[in-house]
C-alpha cells in the first residue's frame, strides 16, 4: 500500500533516518579531508583506518536509526514495548561506545605501527657503511714509490731505495708539489696496491714509480708518472748515465714532473759529492738508520764515517751523523749532555758546506731545542720549512716549539705527509691529550700502535685516556694492542697493564709496585722512564715520580716539553719541585689546555 508523502517523509524523520543523511555528508568530508591533511603529516595509516571506521559505521547508523525509535508517549506503550526499546537503546549505546574504543585503539595501533616503520627504515641507514667520500686530492700531490732493484741482488735494494727517497727530497724543495715522505711511500714497494688504491689510501693525485738498474759505473733509471685518479699514464722516461752522474738525472726527473703538471721547478742543485763510493756509502747508512734499532743505528754511523773519509766535504753524512747521535741518546743510555755537543758540531758541519741542507737543518733546530734554546730552534724549523715545505719531519719537530693550537696543525701536517710515522703520530695524540680530546686522542693512539715497531707510549697515552673516559676495563686491554720487540719494553709493558689493573683491583696495588720498584733500579732509556713515571702517578706515587722526574727531562726534554699541561701530571701540579721543572722544560703555552682529572 503506498503512503502519502506527507507520511514517508514524517516517517523518515520519525527513524532518524535524516541524521544518517547527515552521517554520509560529515563522513565524507572527513574523508577528503583526511587524504589531504594525515599523509603530509606521515600518517598515511591513519587515512586508511579513518576510511574504515567510517564507511563500517554508515550500516550501524542506518540500524540504529530505522529501529530503534522512542515513543513520543511512553505510557501508551506496553510494559513489553518500553522493555524492547530500552534494550534496543542499550544495545545501541555499546555499539557506539565499541565503536569509538575501536576507532581509538586502531588509532594508536596505527602510531606505533608508523614508529615500528620508520625506526625499521632509519636501522640500515645507522648500521650501513657511511658513504665513500669523493676522491678529489689536491692536483699538485704526489707520492714517489720505491723504484724496483733490477741488479738481481736483493742486497742491493738499499741502492735504489737511497735513491727514491733522494728524488723524494729533491721533489719536496718544489713549493708548489706536497710529496708524501719516503718511510710511509716506502710501505708501498712490491706493487701489490693499484694506483687508485695507493691515490685513496694516501690523498695524492700522481704517484711517481720505476726501476733502478745499477752495474758498476753504469744506472739506468726508467720512470713514469701516473694519474691515481684515472689511471692513466702522465709521462715516462728513461735514463742511462753513469753513477757519477745520479743527482743530475734526478734533477731531471723533478723538472719532468714540474714541466708535466705545471709547477714551478726548485731549480738545479750542486751535486752534493762527485765520490760515488762515497754515495753508495751514505745510501747505505741511510737504510739502515730507517731501521731505527740501536745495532743499525751504529752500523750507520760506520757508513757515514767511512763515506766522509773518502770525501769530507759530503754534507749529506754529517747531517745524518748528527740525527744519529741525538736518536742513540733516546733509545739507549747514552746521556744527552756527550750526544749534544756531537750533533751539534755534525749539524753545523753540514750545514757550512751546504747551508740549504734540510736535514741539517732539522737536527740543528733539535740540538737547539734540547739545549733549550727555542728562539734558535724555531728558526732552523722554519728555515728548513721554507726550502722544503713538503718535509714531515720539520713539521713535527716545529711543533714541539709553539703553543698547542698552532703545534697540533703541524702534527697534523706532519701526519698528512707521513701517516706512517711513528713519532708523528705519537705526537699528534700527546696535543690530543694535552687538549684533553679524549676521543681523537683514542684514534691517533690506535693508529700508531699499528705501526712498526711498535711503540710503546701508545698503550700509555691510550691507557690514560681510557681511564679519563672511566673505561678501566679497556684501559687494561690497551697494553695488548702493542707488539713491542726489545725485552725492556716487554718488562714496561707488563707494568703497565699491572699497574692499570690495581687500578680496578686495589688489592693488586702492592704487586705492581714492586714491579715498578723493580724497573726502576734497572738501566733503561729515557722514554721508558717516562712510562714508569706515569705508573708511579697513576698509584699515587708522587715523591717518587719526583725523583725521577729532573733527571728523565734532562735526559731527554722532548719528553718534557708539555710539563705544565699534560693532564697526566696533574696531580703534582703547586709542588714547588714540579712547577720549577714545568717552567725550565715547558714549551708548549701553559694554560691553553683543559684540565683534566687525575688518576683514581
Amino acid at each position: 500500500m503506498n503512503e502519502e508523502p506527507g507520511n514517508f517523509l514524517a516517517r523518515l524523520k520519525q527513524h532518524h533516518l535524516y541524521g544518517v543523511v547527515v552521517y554520509a555528508v560529515v563522513a565524507g568530508f572527513l574523508i577528503q579531508l583526511a587524504s589531504r591533511v594525515l599523509p603530509a603529516f606521515g600518517w598515511g595509516g591513519a587515512f586508511t583506518a579513518a576510511i574504515i571506521i567510517l564507511l563500517a559505521g554508515f550500516p550501524v547508523a542506518v540500524m540504529l536509526a530505522w529501529t530503534f525509535i522512542k515513543p513520543k508517549d511512553p505510557a501508551r506503550y506496553t510494559r513489553w514495548q518500553n522493555i524492547h526499546w530500552k534494550l534496543h537503546a542499550t544495545m545501541s549505546a555499546v555499539v557506539v561506545a565499541a565503536a569509538v574504543i575501536s576507532g581509538f585503539y586502531v588509532w594508536r595501533w596505527n602510531q606505533h605501527h608508523a614508529a615500528r616503520l620508520i625506526a625499521e627504515q632509519a636501522e640500515p641507514r645507522a648500521s650501513a657503511k657511511p658513504a665513500t667520500p669523493a676522491f678529489t686530492p689536491h692536483a699538485d700531490s704526489i707520492v714517489v714509490l720505491p723504484f724496483t732493484n733490477l741488479s738481481g741482488d736483493p742486497k742491493q735494494a738499499y741502492f735504489s731505495n737511497g735513491i727514491t727517497e733522494e728524488l723524494t727530497d729533491a721533489l719536496g724543495r718544489n713549493t708548489s708539489l706536497t710529496v708524501i715522505a719516503w718511510e710511509t711511500a716506502s710501505r708501498y714497494s712490491g706493487g701489490k696496491e693499484t694506483p687508485a688504491e695507493i691515490g685513496k689510501a694516501l690523498n695524492v693525485a700522481q704517484l711517481l714509480g720505476g726501476s733502478i738498474e745499477h752495474e758498476g759505473n753504469a744506472v739506468r733509471v726508467s720512470v713514469e708518472l701516473v694519474s691515481t685518479i684515472t689511471g692513466e699514464q702522465l709521462w715516462s722516461a728513461h735514463y742511462d748515465d753513469s753513477f757519477r752522474n745520479i743527482f743530475l738525472v734526478q734533477d731531471k726527473i723533478s723538472a719532468a714532473i714540474a714541466d708535466t703538471l705545471k709547477v714551478k721547478f726548485a731549480g738545479l742543485r750542486a751535486a752534493p759529492t762527485r765520490n760515488p763510493r762515497a754515495h753508495e756509502l751514505y745510501l747505505k747508512g741511510l737504510a739502515a738508520l730507517d731501521r731505527f734499532s740501536t745495532a743499525d743505528v751504529q752500523a750507520t754511523q760506520e757508513d757515514f764515517h767511512l763515506a766522509l773519509r773518502l770525501d769530507p766535504n759530503y754534507a749529506d753524512p754529517w747531517a745524518g751523523l748528527a740525527y744519529s747521535y741525538l736518536l742513540l741518546s733516546e733509545i739507549t743510555t747514552l746521556p744527552l749532555k756527550e750526544a749534544l755537543p756531537k750533533a751539534r758540531a755534525a749539524a753545523e758541519k753540514a750545514l757550512a758546506l751546504d747551508p740549504r741542507n734540510i736535514n741539517a737543518l732539522v737536527q740543528l733546530g733539535n740540538a737547539d731545542f734540547d739545549d733549550d734554546r727555542i728562539a734558535g730552534a724555531k728558526q732552523e724549523y722554519q728555515q728548513a720549512l721554507m726550502l722544503d715545505p713538503s718535509n714531515a719531519a720539520a713539521h713535527h719537530d716545529y711543533g714541539y716549539v709553539l703553543p698547542l693550537a698552532p703545534g697540533l696543525a703541524q702534527f697534523q701536517q706532519a701526519v698528512r705527509l707521513n701517516p706512517d710515522s711513528a713519532p708523528a703520530q705519537e705526537s699528534l695524540a700527546g696535543d690530543y691529550l694535552d687538549l684533553a680530546d679524549w676521543s681523537r686522542e683514542v684514534v691517533a693512539a690506535r693508529a700508531l700502535k699499528k705501526l712498526p715497531p711498535h711503540d710503546i707510549d701508545a698503550a700509555f697515552d691510550l691507557a690514560f685516556t681510557y681511564t679519563q673516559m672511566q673505561r678501566g676495563e679497556d684501559a687494561v686491554k690497551a697494553f695488548d694492542l702493542v707488539q713491542p720487540s726489545g725485552a725492556i719494553d716487554w718488562q714496561v709493558l707488563d707494568a703497565g697493564r699491572q699497574t692499570y689493573q690495581a687500578l680496578l683491583k686495589p688489592v693488586l696495588r702492592p704487586k705492581a709496585l714492586a714491579v715498578l720498584d723493580r724497573l726502576r733500579r734497572a738501566r733503561i732509556s729515557p722514554l721508558a722512564q717516562a712510562d714508569l713515571l706515569q705508573l708511579y702517578l697513576a698509584l699515587g706515587k708522587r715523591e717518587i715520580a719526583m725523583q725521577i722526574l729532573p733527571g728523565n727531562c734532562a735526559a731527554y726534554p722532548f719528553g718534557c716539553d708539555d710539563l705544565a699541561v699534560n693532564p697526566i701530571y696533574a696531580s703534582p701540579h703547586g709542588n714547588p719541585r714540579f712547577e720549577k721543572l714545568a717552567s725550565q722544560y715547558t714549551t708548549v703555552s701553559p694554560g691553553t689546555a683543559p684540565a683534566a682529572a687525575a688518576f683514581h
